[in-house]
């Protein structure tokens, strides 16, 4: 039985049922049509939870597009997340995700949001062990604390380092400063690994 949410009557059956009619105009995601697509879309997910987010891959992947439904890095929403996906109709064509997910190292690349441009060779950062979680510092070349955009860059970075599951759960505070040389520093691609050892309890 599908649960309905905030005491409405739009549900996760009507969500899908929605997307289903819908889905070949968001198969072919033509250049002419994105906004008008995107917006309905964005209407239709804000009817679960107005913090949920979503993505769709570029390509094709095996002949599907994937379809990607975020919290957005918010904690709160991410029950909405996991009960949108587990109660996904399969659908022909589409691949649908929960959860920003983690990049292979080699297809890490620079992030381009707003005016920023950032990549793994601009990000280093310090940690601490807070419980079983990691409290991190990051260190941005070029990073303006005036400008909120070096944030939401960072954090979409963190989401194709580590997977947007993990920012959030196993990441406790995050700090920003601007870059300086020093040995102390490790690679942002040092992280996963990282989580890995000291969170997750993987030996490597």
């Amino acid at each position: 039985m599908f649960k309905k949410f905030f005491g409405k009557n739009y549900t996760v059956a009507d969500f899908w049922i929605w997307f289903e009619k819908n889905s070949q105009d968001y198969y072919r995601l033509r250049e002419e049509n994105l906004n008008s697509l995107f917006n309905k879309l964005s209407k239709q997910l804000s009817k679960i939870n107005e913090d949920l987010a979503f993505e769709f891959s570029a390509d094709f992947i095996e002949g599907k597009r994937e379809f990607i439904i975020s919290a957005d890095g918010i904690l709160s929403a991410f029950p909405d997340v996991i009960d949108l996906v587990e109660n996904a109709p399969r659908i022909e064509g589409f691949k649908i995700i929960a959860f920003r997910q983690k990049s292979a190292v080699d297809d890490i690349s620079t992030i381009e949001y707003e005016d920023i441009s950032l990549g793994p060779d601009d990000v280093y950062f310090t940690y601490r062990k807070n419980g079983d979680t990691l409290d991190i510092v990051l260190f941005l070349r070029g990073y303006d604390s005036d400008f909120e955009e070096w944030e939401n860059a960072a954090f979409i970075l963190l989401d194709t380092v580590i997977g947007e599951y993990d920012v959030a759960t196993k990441i406790g505070s995050i700090d920003m400063l601007p870059y300086k040389e020093s040995p102390n520093l490790k690679s942002i691609l040092e992280l996963p690994s990282l989580i890995d050892k000291e969170v997750t309890g993987i030996s490597l």
